[in-house]
């Protein structure tokens, strides 16, 4: 946005400089008032003004003048153009406007294929459907902010760079590329049938730790959650320190998470024995591993096919380019999983407060959640497509066509661990309320944080309520 206004400023400055030129120039003559020199500079730019030049100030203004007054109508024309041809989109329907640097734009625009609308430097502010915001966090606030009134009523879509703690609007959808290419990322695994191969024991390796790392272990901690008694262990090497004074209630998940102080190369024995050894520096350390660690496959993510091109002869390498998922458009409007979990939210509003389950009650339930609550809901449904790939081996181990009681009560519990998951990852814990509610959300406790035998038989049973909920979709 503060680049843009710095073109709009550097074009008028440019604009202006034949008529400041102009205007010196006749000044210099000493033989015309301001008043006149100002009349005699204007006329330049309609070429008015066609009498010899008497300095070097007013050659250059009578040349430079028609320039300017010819890149003016062109911008305009363009403009105009630009104009007509984004109210015809917007008119044909399926309308996405994309606001951010022409780098990340671009990317988009190329996906939607006739229906994407670029937000440029016009005063206009162009209608659409739906908008996506793509430039810096601040920036993207600070556009949401500014056109608050004209996105009222239509779907936005505002990358930022956490989502922590963030209030959000009844229309307004946060997302984050490397939470988006963490969930990505672990769906494409299969890492459910590899666990069962091994009694539900796994060890995890990340070589470093960085925001996409973080985002890994969060939802690796959310989805991989495959048997009650299971022992996925994840190992980070790397700086944590700022990571684990923030999300410091992570040690009440049974799946250990160790930090390791020592360098990676220094626990060889455990890269030897590990199950997954991730990777995403694709500089000098995947070279290193690859040397250090002979036979081990390794996960890559890599930004772009250009990071890996000195490794293109390695069979051993799943490689994952996770900012090209992350910017894929379904991924960022993720419509199928918000649709989940507003179902997910709509049931709970209409067993707790009556609210009619129906189309309209939807979003305007969802309008109602704040951050926290809203990622409860999307964290049940991104889990859903896990406990989906659970039914479907069931069923052909058992030869039923739909899961029974029993089973029901064992996806219950393990979505009963899910959610208790999601309370510590957002640093909440065991307590009582003294208000006699089931949670105190001030200080960041609940009753029902406790394992799923402990549980109400009225509370096993939500549980189980909500996986109906979302097979009924």
């Amino acid at each position: 946005m503060y680049s843009e206004i710095i073109k709009r400023i550097i074009k008028a400055v440019i604009f202006f400089v034949p008529f400041i030129l102009g205007t010196i120039g006749y000044l210099a003559i000493g033989e015309e008032a301001l008043h006149d020199a100002l009349f005699h500079a204007i006329g330049f730019y309609t070429l008015n003004n066609i009498e010899p030049a008497e300095n070097i100030l007013i050659e250059l203004a009578r040349w430079t003048a028609p320039l300017m007054t010819a890149s003016g109508l062109v911008m305009a024309v363009s403009s105009l153009k630009r104009r007509f041809k984004n109210r015809f989109i917007y008119l044909k329907g399926g309308s996405v406007a994309i606001f951010g640097p022409q780098e990340e734009t671009s990317i988009l625009l190329g996906q939607l294929r006739g229906h994407g609308i670029q937000v440029g430097d016009e005063s206009r502010f162009p209608k659409a459907e739906r908008y996506i915001l793509m430039g810096q966090e601040d920036e993207n606030f600070l556009f949401y902010q500014k056109y608050y009134d004209q996105l009222a009523g239509k779907l936005v879509y505002l990358k930022c760079s956490s989502m922590m703690e963030r209030a959000t609007g009844a229309n307004l959808n946060l997302f984050f590329e490397e939470e988006i290419a963490a969930r990505l990322f672990w769906k494409r695994q299969n890492l459910y049938r590899e666990a069962k191969q091994k009694n539900f024991c796994l060890k995890i390796i990340f070589t470093r730790f960085g925001l996409l790392e973080e985002q890994l272990l969060l939802w690796g901690l959310q989805n991989n959650i495959f048997h009650p008694e299971q022992e996925i262990t994840y190992h980070v090497f790397g700086r944590a320190e700022r990571f684990r004074a923030v999300y410091h209630e992570l040690s009440r998940i049974d799946d250990p998470v160790v930090f390791h102080e020592e360098p990676w190369y220094d626990a060889l024995d455990l890269f030897a024995e590990a199950d997954r050894i991730i990777v995403s520096d694709t500089s000098e350390l995947l070279g290193h591993i690859l040397f250090a660690i002979p036979e081990k496959r390794i996960d890559v993510l890599a930004v772009n096919q250009k990071e890996v091109l000195h490794y293109e002869s390695q069979e051993r390498l799943r490689i994952f380019f996770w900012r090209r998922e992350a910017e894929h458009l379904p991924n960022i409007l993720e419509e199928k999983l918000l649709e989940r979990a507003k179902a997910i939210n709509l049931r709970y509003a209409h067993l707790y407060s009556g609210a009619a389950e129906i189309k309209e009650n939807m979003e305007y339930e969802w309008g109602k959640l704040n951050t926290f609550t809203r990622y409860s809901n999307i964290s049940s449904a991104d889990y859903h497509e896990v406990r989906l790939q659970m039914i479907e081996d069931w069923k052909q181990e058992t030869g039923k066509a739909e899961p029974d009681a029993s089973f029901m009560m064992e996806l219950a519990e393990l979505e009963h661990i899910r959610w208790n998951r999601y309370h510590y990852i957002n640093n909440w814990r065991y307590g009582i309320p003294q208000n006699g509610k089931n949670k105190d959300s001030i200080k960041k406790i609940h009753k029902d944080l406790v394992p799923f035998s402990e549980l109400t038989e009225a509370e096993k049973e939500k549980d189980v309520e909500n996986i109906r909920v979302l097979l009924s979709i």
